[in-house]
């Protein structure tokens, strides 16, 4: 009997303790977890300021940075923009005679102060000299101007056209319609090579 009230003892003490161990271990965990959902509630509280400052700063920087890079290209394009040009050359027909004077004119979306020019073989697409063709390589254009006057050189007769390739300082590439230069017959009077320079557009 008394082995049983020993054995029944000695159970009711490590069931009493292993109660007692577990309540205690449930209200430890209770007060981590607690102190846990404090913090981290703290640390999400200061989430929306940290944004908002985080905001500011990106629109701070963007006002700051973003109108710089718009001001800076709009100047890049307004200075780099080519004009566009056509040539209304030659007028009448695409036959011009060596040693005749031809107004060069065309029809530009802005004013034109300069043009770089040039006389191209459309054969060979290699320019002529200005000695040789009579066009000057740079030519300033003043404000009672609308033309170039180009009294054609002496070169062999054939295929060509004019080719700009500056307007008002900035690179451009425009050229004209090809025509032929012809040579002036020979043996004829002053009054037929007039003749035939203002049948064909031009002065002699």
């Amino acid at each position: 009997m008394r082995n049983w009230k020993r054995i029944t003892l000695v159970i009711f003490v490590l069931v009493g303790g292993t109660t007692f161990f577990g309540y205690w271990s449930i209200k430890q965990f209770n007060n981590v977890f607690d102190d846990l959902s404090a913090s981290l509630a703290s640390t999400y509280s200061s989430y929306p300021s940290f944004f908002k400052q985080r905001a500011e700063l990106a629109s701070t920087f963007t006002e700051i940075y973003g109108g710089l890079a718009t001001s800076t290209n709009s100047e890049l394009t307004s200075t780099s923009t080519v004009p566009e040009l056509s040539f209304i050359f030659p007028q009448n027909n695409t036959r011009v005679y060596i040693g005749c004077t031809y107004p060069i004119s065309w029809q530009s979306s802005t004013t034109i102060n300069s043009l770089e020019t040039a006389l191209i073989d459309a054969g060979t697409r290699e320019a002529v000299g200005p000695i040789a063709s009579g066009l000057a390589k740079e030519n300033t254009i003043g404000e009672d101007l609308v033309n170039l006057e180009w009294k054609v050189g002496i070169v062999w007769p054939g295929a060509y056209y004019i080719k700009v390739v500056k307007i008002n300082g900035v690179e451009a590439e425009f050229r004209s319609k090809v025509f032929e230069i012809n040579k002036m017959p020979e043996n004829i009077s002053t009054i037929e090579q007039k003749n035939i320079c203002k049948e064909s557009g031009g002065l002699f």
